[in-house]
């Protein structure tokens, strides 16, 4: 029975919950696989805080199984399982769907619906529930981009769809501290694209030194950039520029470590970069130009726009201001500066 069939994933949730028997029984833990993740897509698995709630107030909900080859699957409760097997319970209560009762795609759509109730999905679990979607169940692009992503939260987007697909890359680090900074699907797609011999790099710095958003698009650029331009190999671009040393240096702060790293990769991705600036400088001293007007150049010259910022009270503020900028429209020193881009 396919989704369509019953007009998207919310139907076909309700479908399950009101007509899919199921009954609720105690189970003894030993009948249950845990290791397999047919239906399983959480992520982080941690278990500390659960399992001091269940010794305090033993297992509110009772978990969901499926019966299988004399087993039983966890379609919903991984988590609670782990943690009463942590504390020795020989039984846990639990919803129990018969072996061929339901499909296992059936199963995958409660087990989503289940977590849905109760929580928001991250994304990296969202990215867990499309590949599965994708590759185990073998469903068209088109029916999880119109009948599962919205469910999920996402907009209906090919593109979107394999961002998230993309993330099954990352390695477990990674994909913890992008949980835990909740950093948004366009920065996660900068990541997906970088090849994994660069990845490895610029996770270890994402991670170790918790930069901003902003950063994480930089530093990717730049290594990206230095990378493909001096046509070295990452191995051998980390040695230059001594990342190691710099993040094993307990006498620096997180800051201090980040601005050491990404002055590195400026001095290499702009060589010239000193030299240009200086005369850069110097021309923009030539104008003289009063505390309440500022001269503004875009980063490295990699804009294409200069900008020019004043301030005023009065009207003749304001003319003077206006002379002053004939003025300088007229001097040798901003010729030289527009040459520049």
């Amino acid at each position: 029975m396919g989704s369509t069939f019953l007009g998207g994933f919310h139907l076909y949730t309700v479908y399950f919950k009101e007509k899919m028997k199921k009954t609720l029984k105690k189970i003894k833990i030993s009948s249950i696989d845990a290791k397999d993740k047919t239906f399983i897509y959480t992520f982080p698995v941690k278990i500390d805080e659960l399992r001091e709630s269940i010794k305090k107030v033993s297992l509110i909900n009772p978990v969901i199984l499926y019966e299988y080859n004399g087993k039983h699957r966890i379609i919903s409760g991984l988590k609670r399982i782990l943690a009463v097997k942590s504390l020795s319970f020989d039984t846990i209560d639990a919803f129990v769907y018969e072996s061929g009762s339901i499909s296992e795609l059936e199963a995958f759509l409660i087990s989503i619906y289940d977590n849905l109730s109760i929580r928001r999905l991250n994304n990296i679990e969202k990215s867990k529930i499309l590949n599965k979607l994708k590759k185990y169940y073998n469903l068209e692009d088109e029916e999880i981009i119109k009948d599962f992503m919205p469910a999920i939260g996402l907009e209906c987007s090919k593109k979107l769809l394999y961002g998230y697909f993309a993330l099954s890359k990352f390695d477990n680090n990674l994909k913890e501290h992008i949980v835990i900074r909740d950093i948004p699907i366009k920065t996660l797609s900068l990541l997906a694209s970088v090849s994994d011999e660069k990845l490895s790099l610029i996770s270890e710095i994402v991670i170790k030194l918790n930069p901003g958003l902003n950063k994480i698009k930089e530093l990717v650029r730049m290594v990206d950039e230095i990378i493909e331009k001096n046509v070295i190999s990452v191995e051998k671009f980390r040695l230059d520029l001594g990342v190691d040393g710099v993040l094993k240096n307990d006498k620096l702060t997180l800051s201090q470590k980040w601005e050491k790293i990404i002055s590195s990769l400026r001095k290499k991705r702009f060589p010239m970069w000193s030299k240009i600036e200086k005369n850069l400088l110097s021309n923009v001293s030539s104008f003289n130009l009063p505390k309440n007007m500022h001269f503004r150049y875009p980063p490295y010259l990699e804009g294409d726009k200069f900008k020019i910022e004043a301030e005023f009270s009065s009207s003749d503020e304001l003319k003077i201001l206006g002379r002053k900028l004939i003025d300088i429209s007229k001097t040798k020193e901003l010729s030289e500066i527009i040459k520049l881009i």
